[in-house]
């Protein structure tokens, strides 16, 4: 059971649990006292701990030391002094979170067995996804250098072919309500939560084996975008329409007259617009969910929607880097395949036919952007044809392979044979 080595180990021995507890414990106080809370994305991967740690439902005594690990990383962490709620809030998890962590790393030092087993099964993949949003961070400033100059003009031009502002008109419909607003803030920031949240639920109660598989999704969606970012560089229309956002965007009749060129954009923003890595988790997360309860699928769904709104509505993204997201998650589904049931065959196949549709759209983008300016049809036309598509090509590939299907027969008749 938990924590039995305090019991069956020699003296010596636990001196030296002792010390390997008190050197763990000492680094969780300098990452508590480093922790950045000016924004939101790594604190909440940490706080995402708390949802792994909660999985195989802890004794009442843990439960205690928990909440009491959380209020002392509260005297250390530094919240900083903006008054942002969303900052606030967040910070406020990731004690939880990083409480969350220090028992799981203390359990699994002072336990042995089936009980460390299970501790490591729901540790490694915790740790791996803080690790994920950390390293996510640091790859997506690496563009901000290569690309003083963004494409945004072309996404913009593209945009406004749909006969109006797709970004422009969810911004001013959540600057019109409070109540769209907060939910579309939360959903947009909330991801790294939403993704252990989901993560720590696929994990089955009680595993000792760790699984890879959601946590592959999202590095390979990560680095894939990281590198089609490259073909169209473009950062959003709030950072490059500044105060115009959402309140003033051009007429339809005037985008045949706006000059297509590079704009210069502070190297600070990233340079991640298409295809959007938001949409694309989003949609890994809403697929990956199949046979488990309604409510999180319901949840997910709205999350879904409401990723719609949020990217577009804050004016982190054009519509069209929305579009571009599904077939690439499409894409990265098809790679990693999580519930192993597709043949090698039609993983290929699915993937191949992802990436294309996605590069389509990029370059589209890049080189056809007013073409599409011919009449709204056109676009429009554009976005049914790649999402009927999508749909027709993941329901193929989530029908039963060949290997799954004769392997049915075999079951049952070995089932009758035993009769």
């Amino acid at each position: 059971m938990a924590w039995e080595t305090w019991k069956t180990s020699s003296a010596g021995r636990k001196l030296l649990w002792i010390a390997f507890s008190a050197a763990l414990v000492a680094v969780f106080v300098l990452a508590a006292w480093a922790l950045d809370l000016t924004v939101p994305y790594l604190p909440l991967a940490i706080a995402g701990g708390l949802v792994f740690y909660l999985r195989n439902w802890p004794a009442v005594e843990e439960l205690i030391a928990w909440v009491a690990l959380a209020v002392g990383f509260a005297l250390i962490v530094r919240f900083p002094h903006d008054h942002n709620w969303i900052n606030t809030g967040a910070g406020v998890m990731s004690l939880f979170g990083l409480g969350a962590f220090l028992m799981l790393g203390l359990r699994w030092l002072w336990s042995t067995g089936s009980e460390r087993r299970k501790t490591y099964a729901v540790l490694a993949p915790g740790v791996a996804m803080v690790l994920f949003v950390l390293s996510a961070q640091r790859a997506l400033s690496l563009a901000n250098v290569l690309y003083a100059k963004t494409f945004d003009l072309y996404l913009y031009v593209f945009d406004g072919s749909f006969g109006f502002q797709p970004s422009f008109l969810m911004g001013r419909a959540m600057a019109a309500s409070s109540l769209l607003r907060v939910a579309c803030l939360l959903t947009y920031i909330s991801l790294p939560f939403v993704m252990a949240l989901v993560y720590a639920l696929l994990l089955p109660k009680g595993t000792e084996r760790p699984s890879w598989d959601i946590i592959t999704l999202f590095l390979l969606a990560g680095l894939g975008g990281w590198a089609l970012y490259n073909i169209v560089p473009a950062t959003g229309p709030v950072y490059v329409f500044a105060d115009s956002f959402p309140w003033r965007s051009l007429p339809y009749k005037s985008l045949p007259r706006l000059l297509l060129e590079l704009v210069p954009v502070n190297s600070t923003i990233p340079r991640n617009a298409i295809p959007s890595l938001h949409m694309a988790w989003a949609m890994l997360l809403y697929w990956n969910t199949k046979g488990l309860s309604r409510g999180l699928r319901g949840f997910l769904a709205v999350y879904v929607a409401l990723t719609v709104v949020s990217t577009l509505g804050t004016g982190e993204h054009y519509f069209v880097d929305l579009v571009a997201g599904v077939p690439f998650a499409l894409a990265v589904q098809a790679v990693v395949s999580p519930d192993h049931k597709a043949e090698f065959p039609r993983r290929t196949v699915v993937a191949m036919a992802g990436l294309a549709l996605t590069m389509t759209w990029l370059l589209l983008v890049r080189f056809g952007a007013r073409w599409m300016l011919v009449s709204p049809l056109l676009p429009w036309s554009l976005v049914a044809g790649s999402g009927a598509a999508i749909w027709k090509i993941k329901t193929w590939f989530d029908e039963p392979g060949i290997a799954s299907v004769k392997a049915v027969p075999l079951v049952n008749a070995s089932a009758a044979g035993h009769n």
